[in-house]
């Protein structure tokens, strides 16, 4: 959070607010070719990030520090909804730390006129990329598993009857049966990040209609 949010205030505090920052230790020098921002969003609404600045310094307290973007307000359209700001980098810099700087965001809402200022700094991932040093290669390809086996998931709406058997790996009559109407969702929860390379639905779902 930038700051206290004041609904008397003008801008809800905003002038209050300070630039606030994330900063990663890479534990050594890296070769950072671009960063990528990928930040938070809402449905039926845009952002102005506000006062977005990225920086890299070979020192923790960045008193040599090499600002790669900014200080500015980064909008949000249509086209560039929840894609991530890139910060590519003509000639690439070595360096050991990167800052992201925020002053919360402006929202402008797209199925009204409504609009304010928000103290939030959202960002869904950061992705530095750098260069491989010598001798240094990617991780080996794993083989691809079913991490949903066997893991019951959130239900959204009523509680399903026989839920152990939408991920029990079996392609059966032994099925699941949601017992809401309406808007319902299955959520499963994996406590780690894995890379996905697909998803299906194969056994027998039944929804009441």
């Amino acid at each position: 959070m930038a700051g206290e949010e004041n609904g008397s205030a003008e801008n809800n505090g905003y002038a209050s607010w300070d630039d606030v920052y994330l900063q990663y230790d890479f534990g050594e020098p890296r070769e950072i070719h671009s960063i990528n921002l990928y930040r938070n969003g809402y449905e039926n609404a845009l952002n102005t990030f506000k006062r977005i600045k990225v920086e890299v310094s070979s020192n923790e307290d960045f008193s040599d520090a090499n600002v790669l973007f900014g200080t500015a307000d980064v909008e949000e359209t249509a086209a560039t909804k929840l894609a991530a700001q890139t910060i590519n980098l003509t000639t690439p810099v070595t360096a050991r730390y990167v800052r992201i700087w925020q002053k919360g965001h402006c929202i402008q809402n797209t199925n009204s006129s409504w609009k304010g200022y928000g103290n939030g700094v959202g960002l869904r991932e950061i992705e530095v990329i750098d260069k491989l040093k010598d001798g240094e290669t990617l991780p080996d390809a794993q083989e691809t598993r079913n991490i949903a086996l066997g893991k019951l998931p959130y239900v959204y709406g009523l509680d399903p009857t026989n839920i152990a058997a939408i991920s029990d790996g079996k392609q059966d009559d032994n099925y699941a049966v949601h017992n809401s109407t309406g808007e319902r969702r299955l959520q499963f929860e994996y406590k780690n990040r894995y890379r996905i390379h697909e998803g299906s639905s194969r056994a027998p779902i039944r929804w009441p209609a």
